[in-house]
């Protein structure tokens, strides 16, 4: 009878412990509360096509080491399998390669905190190679609590947004003491006449005239309109609100035929912008996109003609267009490397800002191109600068905290960070990512588009943001421009133009004591100083930089 009672006894603890260890919540894919990218797989579960996210927010009791099991399955293309991310709050954790196109079960054991996050799995590559498509499947994911801790439960939607929209707000509230510290020095200015004597009790106004961070777009619209003053509404709503311009010389259209490029278009751009002060990137010089491949091409041309381009068309613009993305999107298109035309562009003009420039970054940090850049700089690749597309998926609100911690993440490899194509639309797609809800229309785009311009400029890394496009006549997304097609502004166009140019601005007047000197802090940039003298009023210009320090104005 002992003998009895105590087997008993062992199965109730055996059963017991084996009930903790498998008090799991299983999310079905098709049924999660988080869809970015894809759509229901007709054999069940939910095929992710594009980039993006699967998940749900799931509300923990305790803190421990949680098992997640992700069931999956791919399709392979150019011979590489789908990458998945395990995501917690949207934040890689681990990456694996689903290999197989039968479904299995990824594992991941990750500590999770009490409390509401969201658990999601990401794809990571996705590729169409010819006929062969990347793919990601979905069936479930599992998510079994540590033994003793309650089961996890699918918290609602309300949970995850009130815990979204506290992290926003804790972003935002930080933007104007980080714009104070990154954005702007202390100066001090001392007037002198020609002798060199101190001019004291000057009257002096000084006035930002152009910033040292670029606000951009590109300029792909530049004389392309049908009649003269839409041409002049198109130059004088960019040279109003931008001081940086992206000049395409996309492949394909570029040189139609072999040695003739259509350089009488660009020196057009490029006198242009230097006539109205705007500096200017070329994109993309090597691309393995079609639109990067010459029609008279069977395939990218070979490496000698690659080097020609980068040669020929650096050499052309050298001192007037001194930015360049040599190779657009590496990290999704395996050709071609950015090893040595980075190298070769380089020795064409050792003083270009050269930029390496991929997409997906905001959605998941995009590992593989965080990767390339990583083994780049051990290799002794010579880059400078690294793009960040903002724009994919393309209806994705990025949350600001994400967005502040990609920046982050990126600096840390010790280049300048660059936004290099933001598109919030105003078309009415549906917005997806985040806790604000409803659909893309002008008012949305416009109050994201300063919230996004507010976290980059506040960012010490960030040294450029570049709209992508103008206007809405000619938007490569459905309601993208910040101009209706009629070249009138829409609210993102008026209100950046007062964010940058009435908030973002330093105008002083004061007068300077009785050695000559006065001091101001302002944001960094070029400035006009108007000194009234006996004579009349003298003006100078000058330029205010990061390590700010005395300067002095010789009348």
């Amino acid at each position: 009878m002992l003998k009895s009672i105590t087997y008993l006894l062992l199965l109730g603890i055996l059963f017991c412990h084996t009930a903790a260890v498998h008090a799991a919540l299983v999310i079905e894919a098709d049924k999660a509360a988080i869809h970015t990218e894809g759509a229901l797989n007709p054999g069940g579960g939910w095929n992710l096509y594009s980039n993006g996210r699967v998940g749900s927010p799931v509300r923990i009791a305790t803190a421990g080491r949680y098992q997640i099991v992700i069931r999956a399955y791919g399709s392979v293309a150019g011979g590489v399998w789908p990458e998945m991310a395990l995501l917690v709050d949207e934040r890689p954790i681990q990456t694996v390669d689903v290999g197989s196109a039968t479904a299995a079960d990824y594992r991941f054991d990750v500590d999770l905190p009490a409390g509401t996050v969201e658990i999601a799995a990401a794809f990571l590559n996705d590729a169409l190679i010819g006929k062969e498509d990347r793919n990601l499947y979905l069936n479930h994911i599992t998510i079994s609590a540590p033994p003793g801790a309650p089961e996890p439960v699918v918290a609602n939607q309300r949970d995850l947004d009130e815990t979204a929209q506290e992290r926003e707000a804790a972003v935002r509230a930080a933007i104007p003491a980080a714009i104070e510290k990154n954005r702007k020095s202390d100066a001090t200015l001392r007037i002198v006449d020609a002798a060199g004597k101190p001019h004291a009790g000057a009257t002096v106004t000084i006035e930002l005239t152009n910033h040292e961070f670029l606000f951009g777009c590109n300029i792909y619209g530049f004389d392309r309109y049908p009649q003269p003053d839409q041409n002049a509404a198109y130059k004088s709503r960019f040279a109003e609100l931008f001081n940086y311009a992206t000049v395409g010389f996309y492949w394909r259209w570029y040189e139609p035929q072999p040695g003739k490029p259509n350089y009488d278009y660009t020196d057009k751009v490029v006198d242009w912008c230097g006539q109205h002060n705007i500096r200017m990137k070329g994109h993309p010089l090597l691309w393995g996109h079609e639109a990067g491949i010459p029609t008279w091409s069977k395939g990218q041309p070979i490496a000698q003609i690659q080097q020609q381009r980068v040669q020929d068309i650096m050499n052309r613009y050298r001192g007037r267009i001194t930015l360049w993305e040599v190779v657009n999107e590496p990290a999704h298109l395996p050709e071609p490397k950015i090893d040595q035309p980075y190298r070769w562009a380089r020795q064409c003009d050792p003083t270009a800002h050269l930029i390496v420039n991929d997409y997906h970054v905001m959605a998941d940090g995009c590992p593989d191109f965080f990767k390339l850049l990583k083994d780049a700089i051990l290799t002794g690749v010579p880059f400078d600068g690294i793009g960040i597309q903002a724009h994919e998926p393309p209806t994705m609100r990025f949350p600001l905290e994400r967005v502040q911690r990609t920046l982050d993440d990126y600096a840390a490899l010790g280049k300048s960070l660059n936004i290099t194509e933001f598109t919030p639309t105003s078309g009415g797609k549906p917005i997806v990512g985040s806790y604000v809800h409803g659909v893309w229309d002008e008012a949305a785009q416009a109050d994201y588009a300063v919230k996004f311009y507010r976290v980059c400029f506040a960012h010490p890394a960030v040294q450029a943001i570049t709209w992508w496009d103008l206007c809405d006549h000619d938007s490569w997304l459905p309601g993208g421009g910040m101009l209706h097609p009629d070249l009138s502004p829409k609210p993102a166009y008026e209100q950046l133009r007062r964010l940058i140019h009435d908030e973002w601005t330093t105008h002083v007047t004061a007068t300077t004591d009785r050695t000559g000197h006065l001091s101001f802090r302002g944001f960094r940039g070029t400035y006009r100083i108007i000194v009234d003298t006996p004579t009349g009023k003298v003006e100078r210009q000058f330029a205010v930089k990061k390590d700010g320090g005395a300067i002095t104005i010789a009348l």
